[in-house]
């Protein structure tokens, strides 16, 4: 029995977009994620129970740049936590914070998302020289929030880097 040309074609269109969709959910399976944000660290960029897309793939073809958001895992225990930071320290370079304002190689950093004192200047008080797979990272509500300027964070290793938050 023949299938009518019509059919076929209107067959092989179904396929095709039902191929599509799968590939499509396979791919953000696999190069993307979806974390959701507990606690208030990032705001007022990202709120506590805001979700964000997660992209894993772009940190295998280039480096986290300055104020990315990205998602990293402290890896500590069986049941690990994500955790939403933004880039301010890169490779190489030697992080302070003197006076409430983030300096990066002694020249202050513009960091447009909270003008705020810091406080509590952490581990930053002293300068914080990064090896070359580190990277310094600070929330946006950085008076709010434990990031590379404490112990329970530190600087982090380009390995513990899971992709960019957006």
């Amino acid at each position: 029995m023949k299938i009518p040309r019509k059919i076929f074609h209107m067959t092989m269109i179904i396929l095709g977009f039902v191929a599509a969709i799968f590939l499509g959910i396979m791919a953000g399976r696999l190069f993307g994620t979806k974390v959701v944000v507990d606690g208030n660290s990032m705001e007022p960029t990202v709120a506590s129970n805001d979700t964000v897309r997660v992209n894993k793939l772009i940190y295998k073809l280039r480096k986290p740049g300055r104020l990315d958001m990205v998602v990293f895992d402290m890896g500590k225990s069986e049941t690990s936590r994500y955790f939403v930071r933004r880039v301010v320290g890169l490779p190489g370079e030697t992080v302070q914070i003197i006076e409430g304002k983030i300096y990066i190689n002694d020249e202050p950093l513009e960091y447009k998302y909270n003008n705020e004192y810091i406080e509590d200047a952490g581990l930053a008080s002293e300068p914080v020289t990064l090896g070359i797979e580190e990277y310094f990272v600070i929330g946006d509500n950085y008076n709010q929030c434990d990031d590379s300027r404490f112990g329970s964070i530190g600087n982090l290793d380009k390995d513990q880097i899971v992709g960019k938050a957006g």
